[in-house]
Order: structure tokens, then C-alpha cells, then sequence
């Protein structure tokens, strides 16, 4: 069993716990899964995930687990149809067709 980690977390608790999050598309923690997983006290768990989503490399859903924050559902900004401008095609109006592509010998 893992050694339990006291208070603040080091980098290498740190990138290992990143690390994990990154192998493991869809990982969904609780706080006391994290602890049991990377074998932390809960002040290190709670200080490393709340570190982790400040760094907006975690979000914290409504049901208290953690995630990685480019899996959960992203704010979206309101989209509006491109538009185009099409006028009618007549014979008059040359078409646009680009250059053929010569054959290499």
C-alpha cells in the first residue's frame, strides 16, 4: 500500500495524478476515490484536486466528482449560420474553375 502524503502535495504527486486523469479518458472521481487511489490523507487529496482545477486542468461536477475539464460539457458560445452571398448563375457570368493540374513525368 502506498505511503499516505501529508499536506501540501510535490510536483511528482502532482504529475502522477495528472498523469492518470490523461491515460484514463472518462476518469470520474470523488475526493475519497482519489485518496484511496493515490494513497493521500484527505487535506493533500482536497488541496491536489482544488490545485489541479484552479490550474483548469480539472472541473469539479454538481455531483462532487472530479474530471478532466476538456471531457465534461463546455460552455458554448451561441453559433450563427455563415452566409453566404449566392446570386443567381446566368450565362453571361464567367465561371471560376481552377487551373487543371498538369500530370508529372
Amino acid at each position: 500500500m502506498p505511503n499516505a502524503f501529508r499536506s501540501q502535495p510535490d510536483e511528482h504527486v502532482v504529475q502522477r495524478v495528472r498523469a492518470e486523469f490523461l491515460e484514463m479518458p472518462g476518469l470520474r472521481l470523488t475526493c475519497l476515490q482519489a485518496k484511496r487511489l493515490f494513497g493521500l490523507d484527505n487535506e493533500t487529496c482536497s488541496t491536489l484536486l482544488n490545485t489541479l482545477v484552479d490550474l483548469e486542468f480539472l472541473t469539479r461536477g454538481s455531483d462532487g466528482r472530479y474530471s478532466r475539464l476538456t471531457e465534461g460539457r463546455l460552455p458554448t458560445r451561441a453559433r450563427q449560420m455563415a452566409k453566404a452571398d449566392v446570386r443567381p448563375h446566368d450565362e453571361t457570368t464567367p465561371v471560376r474553375r481552377p487551373p487543371a493540374i498538369e500530370p508529372a513525368v
